[in-house]
């Protein structure tokens, strides 16, 4: 009877503990809600999940429109992320344009427009959005197309090849459409 007694204890002394650990995950509700509590009526917010886990970012879009029946899309929205307990706005996604809502993905966020496509992370040593890939797309006084494509690993480069662009799309519209709510 003393050995089931001590191993009760024991297992109420580690539900006691995971619980413990559990209640120190702060909810982003709690983390941003200044900020929340501070849009205007025509603002709108979704959290977007990081690849590292832990908090999620928060968007904030000044204005929405229905992109289909189930979702409300945003082309620009302002990012903020808690370091430290301190919220702080982090950067800008800007697409242009309603027919490129902003999107994420398991890893990045998405900003499109007619010529542009881009993809951004946040960076944690430098506590702030970065454009981890874009591409533009450029023409000439003859209407000939070229491409600025940056990514992080290589820099920016020119080229006359369009598969930078069409995959920076393809990529850009199998993500997920942020579905801000107010």
């Amino acid at each position: 009877m003393k050995r089931g007694y001590r191993e009760g204890i024991i297992i109420i002394l580690l539900i006691s503990m995971l619980g413990l650990i559990g209640c120190g995950m702060e909810k982003p509700e709690k983390v941003y809600s200044s900020v929340i509590e501070a849009m205007s009526e025509d603002e709108a917010y979704a959290y977007v999940e990081r690849p590292e886990g832990g908090l999620p970012v928060l968007l904030i879009a000044e204005g929405t429109y229905s992109y289909d029946e189930d979702t409300e899309a945003a082309i620009t929205c302002r990012v903020y992320y808690a370091w430290d307990g301190e919220v702080k706005e982090i950067g800008t996604v800007e697409s242009l344009g309603t027919a490129y809502p902003v999107r994420y993905d398991e890893n990045w966020i998405y900003a499109a427009g007619g010529h542009f496509a881009a993809q951004y992370a946040v960076d944690d040593s430098q506590k702030q959005l970065v454009a981890v890939k874009y591409v533009n797309e450029n023409f000439d006084t003859d209407g000939n197309a070229s491409y600025t494509y940056f990514d992080s690993e290589n820099g920016e480069q020119e080229t006359q090849d369009p598969s930078y662009f069409e995959n920076m799309f393809e990529i850009y519209e199998k993500a997920k459409i942020v579905n801000f709510k107010r």
